[in-house]
């Protein structure tokens, strides 16, 4: 399965319907997207630790922004994702909460927010984070599939991780320090994958996922379509 990250942001602006609609159109398996809330607790698709608006001269905190503000720039609320999502059912979805919005909202807060709407949703959502607490909290609330973000293949090995059982793994390419990827009870996603030869090479060692920024690539790549079957 190849996961657009934010969706096609080759040609369209990061975490925005027309990403999505562009990682669909070239024949995305998974699209992933980063949420963070308003200062009204809406939660929208934004994933850099910033944002400046027009008539301002200092960048601040999505959570320091209000709705009205957001909603006159090209952005798009997790609402809309969730509509876009409903008529596109084929797709897998990997929702993330960051630390810094765990953080900067609340871990409870914040994953209530998303897992809520998820609920509703089917199996084609996995909710992402870093923190295995907040993931026992969103299946323990009805998510149906959790994502953990690990720092080292160690982790896995953990009693924490072990017990949580998560769905998925990911983990980034740089930090795996063995030939082969453990097996457990999840499936492995490795990021920031964007050469075919890095696909190729990632399945040979058990990766059986690939996150990847540069999905146009690896769609016209014949190497890596033999290899992932799109």
């Amino acid at each position: 399965m190849l996961i657009a990250h934010r969706g096609d942001t080759s040609r369209q602006p990061e975490n925005t319907i027309a990403a999505f609609e562009g990682a669909h159109s070239l024949g995305a398996c998974a699209i992933q997207s980063q949420v963070q809330f308003s200062a009204e607790g809406t939660p929208w698709c934004f994933a850099q630790p910033n944002l400046r608006l027009p008539d301002t001269r200092r960048a601040k905190p999505l959570h320091k922004i209000s709705d009205r503000d957001l909603r006159q720039l090209p952005m798009n609320t997790f609402a809309q994702l969730l509509d876009w999502a409903g008529r596109h059912r084929h797709l897998d979805w990997f929702i993330e909460l960051q630390d810094k919005t765990l953080k900067s909202v609340g871990a409870e807060q914040a994953v209530e927010a998303v897992a809520r709407r998820l609920r509703h949703q089917s199996d084609s959502f996995a909710l992402l984070t870093s923190d295995c607490r907040s993931l026992r909290l969103a299946r323990s609330i009805g998510c149906h599939q959790v994502a953990l973000k690990l720092d080292s293949i160690v982790q896995c090995l953990s009693i924490e991780v072990l017990t949580l059982a998560p769905d998925y793994l990911l983990i980034r390419d740089s930090s795996v320090d063995c030939a082969e990827l453990p097996p457990g009870p999840w499936q492995w996603v490795v990021y920031e994958v964007n050469s075919a030869q890095e696909a190729v090479e990632w399945r040979a060692r058990g990766a059986h996922h690939i996150l990847t920024g540069n999905l146009s690539l690896l769609m016209r790549s014949r190497e890596a379509s033999d290899v992932y079957g799109f």
